[in-house]
């Protein structure tokens, strides 16, 4: 399947069906991509029994930021292997408001396991007044497909993470592996500092920025890492945050960037008074823990918004199918993130190029080596039922069918969904339900607004977005 353009003329041309009283319902099977459906009409009454989402008695929580997607050097360079007009029209499908409509990008300081080389912004032993300091390395192709981006989408969100500072500045001095050497704690945040001055005079401006992406992995001679204790990442937090302050950056500081298991060390970071007051969010990976993990972390700090920060397909798609992430997905946000972001934006066939041993990974698209043909993966399908209808400032819901005792029946049955509030009043209902049969099995929801109840036929192993329209003032 060729992806180039296919969500402009699929969502082109669901419009023309019309909705149901102003509602539209949208399905994604294992036999059916992504399509508008026809749905009853809602009425005054609701079935004896029936699970109701009522988004009229729902309380706003906390606020949506977006989806997005990362650009790594391996995927800018497939992507700066096309054709200019492919090139655009891919980056239209993604970012465009027609299309998947992702509205944040993560941008990776120096290379990371997905790169073409190893390489930071100052490589040279013992510069510790970061002299040689530049981001040539990323003009060619990494700044030149964020900027094609940006143009599509003029307010994507930025957020950067390094996989390690330069090996010069480590005790393993390598990029693999190690640990920051603790005489270079202010001379790192000096070059994190610098690196967001020198994106901010290309015009990408970074809104937040994490101190190591999985502080906790040992990858050693495989990809790009730095180790953190606990402890070590306050001091780099103690570091950069003045920093900042004193170059004028509003840029925020976003604590952890590993898995949801890791509600200890983000509570041990946070105990600190100086680092909680200078940090503006938490950042989580799905990888390992289940997202309800991280519920005590929100209540604990509810100032402190949360996110999603990396997860992406697996090379092996039945793996990861489209239900998979819807559920991942509404498990996220119910848990208090407002934002998931995807991994890497585009590999081949195979999960490459990268500089690892080769991690599973696959794209949220795929570029063949050979052919350069553009196909989806099953994430690119899960979020095309969210990013194109939730606006950045909605916020999550809860309502009795996605939270508390009803969310855990539910989620044992197969079911989760997720509600969102946009700011025009309008709502967004996103359901996936994984069942042992297929789609044929069939259950009923009822969406309760503006008085009226709306009943929806949530299919097996499918995905269904439900889009309300403002009640009328």
């Amino acid at each position: 399947m060729n992806m180039i353009g296919c969500s402009v003329l699929v969502l082109a041309s669901v419009a023309a069906l019309g909705g149901t009283d102003g509602v539209k319902i949208y399905r994604t099977t294992g036999t059916r991509e992504f399509r508008e459906v026809v749905g009853a009409l809602p009425s005054a009454h609701t079935g004896s029994g029936a699970r109701v989402i009522d988004l009229d008695a729902a309380v706003p929580r906390h606020e949506f930021l977006g989806l997005g997607v990362s650009f790594p050097e391996a995927s800018c360079h497939l992507i700066m292997r096309l054709k200019p007009e492919q090139r655009a029209a891919l980056l239209g499908d993604i970012f465009g408001p027609a299309g998947l409509n992702l509205s944040i990008g993560r941008i990776h300081m120096g290379s990371s396991d997905y790169s073409r080389h190893f390489y930071t912004y100052d490589d040279t032993p013992g510069d510790v007044a970061l002299r040689h300091f530049s981001i040539n390395e990323d003009r060619p192709e990494v700044l030149t497909v964020i900027k094609a981006a940006q143009k599509v989408n003029p307010d994507l969100y930025f957020f950067a993470s390094p996989w390690s500072p330069p090996g010069w500045m480590k005790d393993s001095e390598s990029l693999c592996g190690g640990h920051l050497k603790p005489s270079m704690v202010p001379v790192y945040a000096d070059y994190v500092v610098r690196f967001l001055g020198a994106y901010a005079k290309e015009g990408v401006g970074i809104g937040a920025v994490t101190i190591q992406n999985e502080p906790g992995t040992r990858q050693e001679s495989n990809s790009p890492t730095c180790l953190y204790t606990s402890a070590e990442e306050v001091a780099a937090i103690r570091a950069l945050a003045p920093k900042l302050a004193a170059a004028g950056l509003k840029t925020k500081i976003w604590v952890h960037d590993h898995n949801f298991d890791g509600t200890n060390r983000v509570a041990t970071i946070l105990a600190d008074e100086a680092v909680r007051r200078a940090v503006g969010g938490i950042a989580w990976h799905p990888y390992e823990g289940e997202p309800e993990m991280v519920r005590a972390i929100a209540a604990a700090y509810p100032e402190l918004p949360m996110y999603v920060t990396e997860m992406g397909p697996h090379i092996d798609r039945a793996k990861r199918p489209a239900v998979w992430w819807g559920r991942l997905m509404a498990r996220s946000f119910n848990s208090g993130n407002g934002a998931f972001v995807g991994w890497c934006l585009a590999l081949d066939e195979d999960g490459q190029p990268n500089v690892s041993l080769g991690f599973p990974c696959a794209g949220l698209i795929e570029i063949h080596s050979e052919t350069g043909a553009v196909t989806p993966s099953s994430q690119y399908k899960a979020f095309r039922h969210v990013s194109p209808f939730v606006r950045r400032g909605a916020r999550v819901l809860d309502a009795p069918i996605v939270s508390g005792p009803n969310a855990l029946r539910n989620r044992l049955e197969g079911l989760d969904c997720v509600a969102f509030r946009n700011p025009d009043g309008s709502h967004v209902v996103f359901f996936a339900r994984e069942t042992p049969g297929d789609e044929f099995s069939r259950l009923q929801v009822q969406i309760k607004w503006n008085g009226r109840y709306l009943p929806v036929q949530v299919f097996g192993n499918a995905l269904t977005t439900v889009v309300v329209p403002a009640t009328e003032k």
